[in-house]
């Protein structure tokens, strides 16, 4: 889809983290009611590891009552397809579903990226290669994401995940994994 922008830009409008650091995010994603006491001047951030390419990402997306289009597209990258490169939208519910999720676990570590975004050539040959895999899988449309967070167990990350009924949950403890999506509610 786009190239990445260069080092300068992004250190210019976001910075990035080392191992030791994470963004916090503000509230989103929550009900009308919530919402209505939260202000223009919220800002919501999130920090990223990826373990595959080890590039980290510290991001204000959301800031003054919009979302940074800079900052998205630099979210985007980080969860590109690491395999093939192909950079994809992602919903920004699920930016919203993460903040919410990371402030819910008291985390201060950014979440570590173990699969974002998917092309359809990716996870076909992922689905074919293992059963856990499904051939219509959410990560193919930037609805979907497995993380951890170094400071959280995983079984307390999954009962975070499922307590929201944001979306799906599905738990990988032998890849050391969570999988959450903005799909319908469900969990396994």
């Amino acid at each position: 889809m786009s190239s990445p922008q260069n080092s300068a830009n992004l250190l210019g409008r976001r910075s990035f983290l080392g191992l030791g650091l994470a963004g916090a995010g503000a509230l989103t994603f929550l009900p009308r009611s919530v919402m209505a006491k939260t202000t223009a001047t919220d800002s919501r951030t999130l920090g990223f590891f990826n373990t595959h390419t080890d590039e980290i990402l510290k991001a204000t997306y959301w800031q003054n009552g919009s979302y940074d289009r800079g900052a998205v597209s630099d979210i985007n990258y980080i969860l590109r397809d690491f395999r093939s490169g192909d950079v994809f939208s992602m919903d920004l519910k699920l930016f919203d579903l993460l903040t919410i999720l990371h402030r819910r676990t008291d985390s201060k570590k950014p979440f570590e990226i173990i699969s974002g975004y998917r092309s359809p050539l990716t996870n076909a040959k992922l689905a074919s290669a293992s059963n856990g895999v499904a051939k219509h899988s959410m990560h193919m449309e930037g609805k979907a994401i497995d993380i951890r967070l170094r400071d959280v167990k995983l079984a307390d990350l999954r009962l975070d995940a499922m307590a929201m009924k944001a979306g799906g949950v599905g738990f990988y403890p032998k890849s050391d994994f969570v999988h959450v999506d903005t799909g319908r509610v469900r969990h396994w």
